[in-house]
């Protein structure tokens, strides 16, 4: 047995609910590589106790009685439909909390002293964009020189997700408690696998998949270059893949394929160094993206590893995307880029 429900908080207090257009479909999609990662759409019924300037929406799906939260949306506009059945609805649009640090600009510009964590900098930067509920993994790495790098009126979420760049961390998420997380970069890997799909007589798995490949033009050796006026040594980071098992290595090509690029900024070399080994990793990779659904999984958040097996189609993704169904048959629509060593 599966419902959805859709509270509407204020003060993070329920005072309303939306009831969903029977006719329609809403759903819940997510994009890791946005800078708004979740989103909400649907038809429901006209509601005038609504308030979109401060009220939430919550999302929860009960399954067999237990309840899944989806997350928390800002109701960013309330346009009027007519359905085929003649109802009269409001068509619904709402982004993940990250959208008010999307929102939030700064008003001069942007100082972070020299010395300062990079956690406590982001912090702080959630703190001014009002949001009060996030959690941010440790992190030792501090900031290398005094910064005035972002003119007025730059997004607070610009000047977060370039932070997390510099200690090698996820853009900024929401999760599914509507949580703003500030996570480690963590590589498509055996032991980072959130979530297993398999075929059989029990599986949530559809049977049909479709796929793309891409491996053009790609290189095996990577160069980062990190230039500050304050430091007459640039620091500068290479990783090159001469592994001989690797159709794309030094070793057998024969010759030296070059990506080659300049950072604005980084944590240190440490950071830098892994910045460039993350690149030969995925370089390392033949990128095989993968669209597949299952029935609902109301546990999958953005930057999740997933294990398929299923065929040829079995292996390690990372995946890159999710759409939700919020009405019957509350199908799961999948993508994620898995990993073959070429």
């Amino acid at each position: 047995m599966i419902d959805v429900e859709y509270l509407v908080l204020r003060n993070n207090v329920e005072c309303t609910r939306l009831i969903a257009d029977s006719d329609t479909n809403a759903q819940i999609s997510m994009d890791n590589t946005a800078e708004i990662k979740m989103t909400m759409t649907g038809d429901f019924e006209m509601n005038d106790q609504i308030n979109t300037l401060i009220d939430r929406l919550q999302v929860i799906m009960h399954i067999d009685g237990t309840a899944h939260p989806l997350g928390k949306y800002v109701i960013c506009s309330i346009e009027p439909q007519t359905t085929p059945a003649g109802s009269r609805v409001g068509s619904y649009t709402a982004y993940d909390l990250t959208y008010l640090v999307q929102g939030s600009k700064t008003e001069k510009r942007k100082y972070i002293a020299a010395g300062t964590k990079y956690t406590d900098a982001l912090q702080n930067l959630l703190i001014e964009s009002g949001i009060t509920d996030y959690i941010i993994e440790p992190s030792d790495a501090t900031i290398r020189t005094d910064r005035e790098d972002w003119e007025p009126g730059t997004s607070r979420l610009t000047i977060c997700n370039d932070l997390l760049t510099e200690i090698n961390y996820n853009s900024l998420w929401m999760d599914l408690q509507g949580t703003i997380r500030c996570s480690k970069y963590r590589q498509a890997t055996a032991e980072n696998i959130a979530h297993s799909y398999s075929s059989g007589q029990y599986s949530m798995l559809y049977p049909e998949t479709s796929q793309v490949i891409d491996t053009f033009d790609r290189a095996n050796v990577f160069i980062r270059v990190v230039e500050d006026a304050e430091n007459q040594n640039p620091l500068r980071a290479e990783s090159v893949n001469n592994d001989p098992d690797s159709a794309l290595s030094t070793v057998n090509q024969l010759r030296r394929v070059v990506d080659y690029d300049t950072l604005d900024n980084i944590a240190s070399q440490g950071e830098l160094q892994a910045y460039v080994d993350n690149l030969k990793f995925k370089s390392l990779l033949a990128t095989v993206e993968t669209t597949f659904s299952t029935g609902p999984n109301p546990a999958h958040q953005a930057f999740d590893v997933v294990a398929l097996s299923f065929g040829q189609d079995s292996g390690i993704y990372a995946e890159t995307s999710w759409i939700i169904d919020l009405s019957a048959p509350y199908k799961m629509q999948h993508k994620g880029k898995r990993v073959m060593i070429l």
